[in-house]
């Protein structure tokens, strides 16, 4: 077990950069899981759309199915205050492989974060999720 300072989420590993759409009214903190919904947006990764968000329309882009396993880790806040539309942010800092700390790591839906599918896709996908050992 390493020890770390508390507020470090990434330990070591590969950034980029991407484009993600944020849900009306929604903000996304560093160390949520993304991965491509069915119209090819980066979004929020869940297994399911029942994780308390209510679309502003029907074909939202940030609530359609799932298509793919997570891609990314976000690194950085993104805040979408339009109270009817998801917002494109482009030049997103992202986390595209490596070591995370696993208990900084946010899931949409509070079950995939012990979901075992879930965990092992983020395993295959390169994310070593790490239990670290915080200082007081």
């Amino acid at each position: 077990m390493t020890t770390i300072d508390n507020s470090k989420i990434f330990l070591d590993g590969i950034f980029g950069d991407a484009t993600v759409t944020v849900a009306a009214e929604t903000t996304l903190k560093p160390g949520t899981i993304l991965g491509l919904n069915s119209s090819g947006k980066l979004v929020a990764y869940s297994t399911d759309l029942d994780n308390g968000y209510t679309p502003a329309t029907e074909d939202d882009p940030a609530v359609q199915a799932y298509t793919s396993e997570p891609t990314y880790i976000l690194a950085q806040t993104l805040t979408n205050d339009d109270e009817s539309d998801a917002v494109d942010f482009d030049m997103v800092r992202v986390f595209e492989s490596g070591n995370v700390d696993a208990a900084k790591v946010i899931f949409a839906k509070d079950d995939d974060a012990t979901d075992p599918q879930v965990l092992a896709k983020l395993k295959n996908n390169g994310f070593n999720l790490v239990n670290v050992e915080q200082m007081a």
